[in-house]
């Protein structure tokens, strides 16, 4: 296999990547910690995500996980709901 050596521009590229990922990984366990008393403090998963720039799905897993109730029922699965409701009273 040969030895690959990027051009000086890529190579700080990657080194940026890499220091700006140890980062995340190095933070994610506080930020985590963070998140969930948050959410057991009242904060949405709506909110959380627009201050991390993470997507609401990785604090509904969190919320999730610590136990905590829900602020209103899911979405997609009220919408669910509704359209078997609908279907049920049509037959």
């Amino acid at each position: 296999m040969p030895n690959y050596a990027p051009p000086d521009e890529d190579a700080k590229y990657f080194a940026k990547f890499k220091h700006h990922n140890d980062a995340v990984r190095d933070l994610t366990p506080g930020m985590r910690e963070r998140a969930t008393q948050a959410l057991k403090d009242g904060a949405s998963v709506s909110q959380l995500a627009k201050l991390t720039g993470l997507t609401p799905e990785v604090f509904r897993r969190i919320a999730r996980e610590a136990g905590v109730e829900r602020r209103r029922p899911p979405t997609v699965v009220a919408a669910k709901d509704a359209h078997a409701a609908k279907e049920e009273g049509d037959g």
